[in-house]
């Protein structure tokens, strides 16, 4: 059985291995979509939300292997330019 003190390092590298994964995916697979909801000063504010390119927001296993990071990266995203 594992001990509590060697599982941390077990998942912090885990957990770097998939954020570094996700860095190399956001550079090269996935790309920020920007969307305005209506008229400019009218409507509801600019959201943005990430997708793979050519496809709409969720295809692709991407997406889906990433959907945290994607979901964390867009409410900071959107919370700093809804200000």
């Amino acid at each position: 059985m594992l001990k509590v003190s060697k599982l941390y390092p077990i998942l912090l590298s885990g957990l770097c291995l998939y954020s570094f994964s996700y860095a190399v995916a956001r550079v090269t697979v996935l790309q920020m979509v920007e969307q305005y909801a209506g008229v400019e000063g009218r409507g509801k504010p600019r959201q943005d939300y990430i997708a793979k390119k050519d496809f709409p927001a969720g295809a692709g296993w991407e997406y889906q292997l990433f959907l945290p990071c994607i979901k964390v990266e867009e409410g900071i995203v959107n919370f700093f330019h809804n200000l």
